[in-house]
C-alpha cells in the first residue's frame, strides 16, 4: 500500500465494499445464478429445478433478487498478496515503489471481533481465504453447494472468492468481515445539507462519539459486543449517511503486525522516521522486522535486507 503516515499512528485496513473495488465484475452475482437460486428458493416441491423469467422475477420476486444482489454490499473486502516480489503490486498498489508491504499473520487472532458477529453472519470468517481465477464468471455452471442449501452462504461467498482470471498475478488472499465489525468509521462531508455547527450538534445530541480533523469525522467503535454501540448508532442514522460516504475499517492487533518492507524508493530520512514512530507506539509489537527493498541487479525482482535498528 502506499507509505500513508497514519498507518503508523493507528495501523487501519479499510473493509472495501464490493462497489468500490475497482474491478466491475467483483463480488457481483451474475443474472442466470440470481434466477437459478430463486428457482430454489421459491420452490415448493422440493425438486429445485424450477425455471422463472425476466418478467415473474420483476413481478414476484424482486425482494429475493435485491437480496441477492445487494447483500454482500454489508461485508468488507481485506485484500492480501502471498507474494511480497511482484513488481506488478508493487507498482500498481504501493505508488510505484514509493509504498510499504506489511506482513501480517493469518489467524483468528490478526483482528479482534464479536462474540458472534463473524460467525452469525455465516458468510464472513477470522481469517483470509484464499481467492480463486476463472475466465468465466459464475453462471449457470455455479457449483450445486451455492443453489441447493437452505442458507445463501455458500452462494455469496462463491461470488465474493471468485475473480477473472486476469487477476491471477496477485495470488490473492481474502478477509471477508461484516462491516458491523469495524472498530473505526470515517465519514468524509461531501454534502453541505447542515452546517458543520448544525451536526455537531446534532451529533451530540444523538451521544455519537467523533473526532473531527477538518471534513472528516472519525467514529469509534467502542465495544464490538454492546448491541447499540456508537458504530451502530453511525451506520444506522439517516443524517449521517446524508452528509457523505463512510468508510469502514479494522484496527489490526500487535502481535499480527509482522514485518513491514520499504519499497526501494523510500528514502533513508523517512524510514528512520517510520521506524522511530513504530518503536513508540504501543498499537505495534516491539519484535517487529523492518526490511529495505533492493533492486536486483541481474534479473526483475526485488530482495530485501533486514534493517537493524
Amino acid at each position: 500500500m502506499p507509505l500513508r503516515q497514519e498507518f503508523f499512528s493507528d495501523p487501519l485496513l479499510r473493509l472495501t465494499q464490493p462497489y468500490s473495488l475497482n474491478d466491475p465484475f467483483d463480488s457481483k452475482p451474475t443474472k442466470e445464478a440470481i434466477r437459478k437460486k430463486i428457482a430454489f428458493m421459491s420452490d415448493d416441491m422440493g425438486e429445485g429445478a424450477g425455471f422463472f423469467s425476466d418478467e415473474e422475477i420483476n413481478l414476484k420476486h424482486g425482494d429475493a433478487r435485491e437480496y441477492l444482489e445487494t447483500e454482500l454490499h454489508k461485508f468488507g473486502i481485506i485484500s492480501l498478496t502471498e507474494n511480497p516480489h511482484n513488481l506488478l503490486m508493487w507498482s500498481h498498489y504501493a505508488d510505484e515503489h514509493n509504498g510499504i508491504v506489511i506482513a501480517i499473520s493469518n489467524s483468528e487472532d490478526t483482528f479482534s471481533f464479536s462474540k458472534d458477529g463473524v460467525k452469525s453472519s455465516r458468510i464472513g470468517d477470522k481469517k483470509a481465504v484464499r481467492v480463486r481465477y476463472d475466465n468465466k464468471r459464475p453462471s449457470k455452471d455455479i457449483p450445486d453447494e451455492c443453489i441447493f442449501s437452505i442458507y445463501e452462504d455458500e452462494f455469496f461467498r462463491h461470488f465474493a472468492l471468485v475473480k477473472s482470471d486476469s487477476w491471477m498475478y496477485e495470488k490473492e488472499h481474502r478477509f471477508l468481515i461484516p462491516t458491523t465489525e469495524s472498530d473505526v468509521a470515517i465519514l468524509n462531508i461531501s454534502n453541505e445539507i447542515y452546517s458543520i455547527d448544525e451536526f455537531e450538534k446534532y451529533l451530540h445530541q444523538r451521544k455519537i462519539d467523533f473526532i473531527s480533523v477538518g471534513s472528516k469525522y472519525i467514529f469509534e467503535n467502542e465495544n464490538l459486543n454492546f448491541p447499540i454501540n456508537n458504530l451502530a448508532k453511525v451506520m444506522n442514522d439517516d443524517v449521517v449517511n446524508s452528509m457523505g460516504s463512510l468508510m469502514f475499517f479494522k484496527r489490526l492487533m500487535p502481535s499480527a503486525i509482522q514485518s513491514i518492507y520499504f519499497g526501494c524508493r523510500v528514502s533513508n530520512e523517512i524510514i528512520n522516521e517510520v521506524i522511530q514512530s513504530v518503536r513508540n507506539n504501543n498499537r505495534f509489537s516491539s519484535n517487529l522486522t523492518f526490511y529495505r527493498t533492493l533492486e536486483n541487479s541481474d534479473r526483475f525482482d526485488v530482495d530485501f535486507e533486514e534493517i537493524y535498528n
